[in-house]
């Protein structure tokens, strides 16, 4: 009965409801963090952190799984994962430059959308009306919440990278849903994240680190690369041992909500009553895809949205 009890009280499902939290208030975080350093300095000092945070974390949770073969075999799957991530993170910092912490959250959230139409595409996996009924939703979130005001129907700069990014996620996301049937999801994890620190350090470091800038921002930088790389990087991948994949994302999906409230504590972010509306639909476009999901047999997705 104890032990029942223990159990109970670990759920793994408890361990996702911190995930959305700690990449929701990394949102403003960045925001903040891109008025002192420059994009590509404060790309490579959060992924940075974050590899040296998971690995730090890798002994406890590997369990022995951390071998050389263990990492020769993820060479492969690490380089096309930690490319995609590169690619996500490099799209959404660069629009949120542009836009707003509150806008960035919601459309990241959007990958949840297009993982369906990307495993189409790539894999032929069915994919059932309320995956087209989700992209449509959003579709239409995406307009109201993008522009201003509705006398001025021109989507920011920064919302289409941001876009643009989300479609990076979802790759990365049923890439995920491939590989980890085949390879340790925690070494997996390391793997990708060694890769993607490798790629943001290539392309920062011609132009100077600006430790000096990391030194000023250092708060934020632990919030973004520690909490929100690290932290929530290794708490997903522990948690989605046990949870399955519709429940993950559902719980997950709440990131876009947790960057509007933290945006709207910490920064001062408002949104107009129409972006509000386009707001909910984008959340709603996300609970429709995922609960039509159940009927996909794609297990362990693993998006990656940390800022």
């Amino acid at each position: 009965m104890r032990a029942e009890r223990q159990e109970a009280r670990l759920d793994p499902g408890l361990l996702l409801l911190v995930i959305p939290v700690a990449w929701g208030i990394t949102f403003p975080a960045a925001k903040l963090g891109l008025e002192t350093m420059d994009l590509l300095p404060f790309m490579a000092w959060t992924r940075a952190l974050g590899f040296l945070t998971i690995l730090v974390a890798i002994p406890l949770l590997a369990r022995g799984g951390l071998t050389g073969s263990a990492l020769r075999r993820m060479a492969g799957p690490g380089l096309l994962l930690g490319a995609l991530i590169f690619v996500g993170y490099f799209l959404q910092t660069a629009g949120l430059q542009r836009t707003t912490a509150t806008n960035a959250g919601f459309i990241t959230g959007l990958y949840v959308v297009f993982v369906p139409v990307l495993a189409l595409m790539l894999f032929r996996r069915r994919t059932g009306w309320p995956a087209w009924l989700a992209v449509g939703v959003s579709l239409v979130g995406l307009a109201l919440l993008s522009v201003p005001s509705l006398t001025e129907i021109r989507p920011r700069p920064g919302d289409l990278l941001v876009l643009a990014g989300a479609v990076a996620w979802a790759g990365h996301v049923v890439a995920i849903g491939y590989f980890a049937r085949r390879h340790s999801p925690i070494v997996l994890s390391l793997a990708q994240m060694a890769v993607t620190a490798a790629l943001h350090l290539l392309v920062a470091v011609p132009g100077g680190l600006d430790p000096a800038g990391a030194l000023e921002i250092w708060h934020l930088l632990l919030i973004t690369g520690v909490v929100g790389s690290g932290l929530g990087y290794t708490l997903q991948v522990v948690a989605q041992e046990a949870v399955s994949a519709t429940r993950a994302v559902v719980i997950l999906a709440g990131e876009s909500v947790a960057a509007a409230a933290f945006s709207y504590v910490w920064l001062g972010e408002r949104l107009e009553s129409h972006q509000w509306t386009g707001a909910a639909l984008v959340l709603a476009a996300m609970v429709i895809s995922e609960l039509g999901a159940r009927r996909m047999a794609v297990e362990h997705l693993e998006p990656g949205t940390a800022l």
